[in-house]
């Protein structure tokens, strides 16, 4: 049995005491893990020397292997990468390539094998299959990304060359081209995602201004092939879905995969 320590949705803004905090929490809940799993959003505004700050904390916390997926606030833009004309596949590229860089694993670059369990990793991202019927709006209300008084923050600070439903693509694409590679080598995987795979674990509370934001939770394609594959994909770890009103660190089964909301400083451990 495997046991896998999962955190993520730091947002960390370079606040000393709070990265203490999720360092002394790995210490205490996570001494006997085999690997962590960081399921993205390190930063909250894309601050590349935030992402190196916490992941060398992280990595010389304990001594197994960690595994890192970008969240969408990873790929923030600033000001001044927009004045480069930076955009945000390029900064998940860099994303990755730091990632590396700390002795971490990107697993959006390649999959990885422990003891006869592989890990495949993915961003995720939504295609606006989530979107609540009830509310009655068009794809094009959604790629809007404001409602009433409120904006979803990625209007603003994600820049893609291509659409969303083209992005979500393109990972999926990536993220089945993972489980391929892997199937025949390992007994298990595990899913490392940042945004949901399946609707189920979507929070819904019948009010419009809650539930519009709930469309960019994720995406069911990536469900779909999680499914296609569930006699050895196992596990799904995410995060992304936080808050007040949701409750992480715990997990539930859909279609036979145990899903695991893992969007905490305060890690879990799960075992596979």
């Amino acid at each position: 049995m495997m046991r896998i320590c999962c955190l993520g949705d730091l947002h960390y803004h370079g606040l000393k005491k709070k990265l203490e905090n999720v360092v002394s929490n790995i210490k205490v809940k996570c001494y006997s893990a085999d690997v962590i799993a960081v399921v993205g959003d390190i930063t909250g505004n894309g601050g590349l020397g935030f992402v190196f700050e916490v992941l060398t904390e992280i990595r010389d916390t304990i001594d197994v292997p960690v595994l890192v997926v970008s969240g969408n606030h990873d790929i923030y833009l600033s000001h001044s990468e927009k004045a480069m004309n930076m955009n945000s596949l390029l900064k998940l590229s860099m994303f990755n390539d730091l990632v590396e860089r700390t002795g971490c694993y990107p697993l959006m670059k390649r999959p990885f094998i422990l003891d006869g369990v592989g890990f495949v990793g993915s961003i995720g991202w939504y295609d606006y299959s989530f979107a609540p019927d009830y509310l009655g709006l068009s794809v094009e209300d959604f790629r809007e990304k404001y409602f009433g008084m409120y904006t979803w923050a990625d209007r603003d600070f994600v820049e893609l060359p291509f659409s969303d439903e083209e992005f979500t693509l393109m990972l999926l694409n990536k993220f089945e081209k993972q489980i391929r590679e892997i199937y025949d080598k390992v007994e298990k995987i595990v899913a490392v995602m940042h945004h949901l795979p399946f609707r189920e674990l979507v929070k819904y509370k019948l009010e419009p201004s809650w539930d519009y934001f709930s469309t960019f939770m994720g995406s069911e394609a990536f469900g779909y092939v999680i499914k296609k594959y569930r006699d050895k994909v196992r596990l799904v770890l995410h995060g992304h879905q936080h808050g007040e009103e949701i409750e992480t660190g715990v997990c539930r089964e859909v279609d036979r995969v145990k899903c695991c909301n893992c969007a905490s400083t305060n890690p879990i451990v799960v075992e596979v």
